[in-house]
């Protein structure tokens, strides 16, 4: 016969072991609802070229995503990519002189043009055509040699670059051929990303001492600044209600400019040290961007809720941008030497 003792264990130890499994099935739903609640299906795509380091990447004209490979010891010329929403993937050799391919737009006339280490503007069609790089030149028609684009924006027949040696913002008009250069009149403001809103105004970030979001009318050449308190913003896109949000690396915030009364917002990243770069705005009204160092992307809502994706370890994601469904996005893994798709739920 059990004696009251016993028994009085052995309920203790069934209780104890009841609470135990309860706490670890609750631990493991929570989990699981905190990585794969906010977000869909993550598949990944592997770039031919072995170490090509995929950097930026955009929506084509044809539907298709192409992006630019960023090595700079390739053994063979440089490539701009191509993926199709089902993962195929065609590179395409654009230099022979190591031009390192940077950031990548779609411009008119089924042009797709790039920054790179070489001045001025690399140039692809849809069907992979490279065509003569466009660059600027000086009164007496040479060469700017320094004019080294970084981010790159297009609106109409207008394609705008950053020149961060130059402190400057580059405009190219694909119908004249015409560069025209504005000097960013705070000295090493080291501009660094570039939008252009539905109006025409171009923003863009100043990575340098001043720390601030910059925005220049075009028409008159008017530029004014709106400091971003302790930061040093880097990439930059503009939201569907008007909203002009980027990214802080170095110091893990993303935020956001509001034009209608020029005051900024800024959110710490949900994971702690988790270096956003590159970002992009959904039709939606959401933003989402990337996390290179916790390897997932996240989405940030217009009040400020944020939610990632799965991480995926060594991948190093960098440049963003939404699919031509309007609702998966598409971003490149650096060191996976990956394109990875996410399709939210």
């Amino acid at each position: 016969m059990l004696t009251y003792r016993r028994l009085s264990a052995m309920r203790l130890f069934a209780l104890v072991f009841a609470l135990v499994a309860g706490l670890a099935v609750l631990l493991g739903a929570m989990l699981s609802a905190a990585q794969a609640a906010p977000l869909g299906t993550l598949k990944q795509f592997k770039v031919p070229t072995d170490n090509s380091q995929p950097r930026h990447i955009t929506l084509g004209a044809d539907g298709n995503l192409w992006f630019t490979e960023s090595n700079p010891s390739f053994p063979s010329p440089p490539n701009v990519g191509r993926i199709t929403p089902t993962g195929d993937v065609t590179e395409f050799p654009v230099c022979l002189d190591g031009c390192l391919p940077n950031d990548i737009v779609q411009g008119p006339d089924e042009v797709l043009f790039f920054t790179q280490n070489d001045p001025g503007l690399g140039r692809i069609t849809t069907s992979g055509e490279v065509l003569p790089d466009v660059a600027p030149v000086d009164e007496q028609g040479n060469p700017i040699t320094n004019a080294i684009g970084n981010g790159i924006a297009a609106h109409g027949d207008d394609i705008w670059f950053t020149d961060f040696n130059n402190n400057s913002l580059w405009r190219y008009n694909t119908a004249s051929g015409d560069f025209t250069e504005f000097p960013v009149p705070t000295p090493g403001a080291n501009p660094f990303d570039v939008a252009v809103d539905a109006d025409g105004i171009v923003w863009f970030t100043e990575s340098g001492e001043s720390g601030a979001i910059g925005r220049l009318d075009p028409t008159t050449g008017t530029f004014t600044e709106s400091p971003v308190p302790g930061g040093s913003p880097r990439h930059i896109a503009v939201s569907s209600d008007g909203k002009v949000w980027f990214t802080d690396r170095f110091n893990h915030r993303v935020g956001y400019l509001d034009p209608s009364n020029d005051e900024v917002t800024q959110f710490d990243t949900l994971t702690p040290n988790a270096g956003p770069e590159d970002i992009v705005a959904a039709p939606d009204g959401s933003v989402w961007f990337t996390q290179t160092l916790t390897g997932n992307v996240a989405r940030i809502t217009p009040d400020g809720v944020i939610t990632e994706g799965k991480r995926v370890k060594n991948s190093e994601p960098f440049g963003i941008t939404m699919g031509p469904d309007g609702r998966s996005v598409w971003y490149t893994m650096m060191s996976a030497n990956k394109i990875a798709r996410l399709t939210p739920k």
